[in-house]
């Protein structure tokens, strides 16, 4: 699993942390998912200014 900040250090945008194995966009909204491709945490795209993703 890899560890993935969103809108970090970004100050229009609300700062969060997930543990997932990737991410997908579908619609309005980015979801990260786990190994199964089960969602593990959705955020709003309109809210989403960027995404950073760090292993281990």
């Amino acid at each position: 699993m890899a560890h993935f900040w969103i809108n970090r250090n970004v100050p229009q945008g609300p700062e969060h942390q997930v543990h997932a194995d990737s991410y997908v966009a579908k619609d309005e909204y980015i979801h990260f998912l786990d190994e199964d491709e089960r969602t593990v945490m959705s955020i709003r795209k309109e809210i989403t200014f960027l995404i950073e993703r760090s292993d281990g």
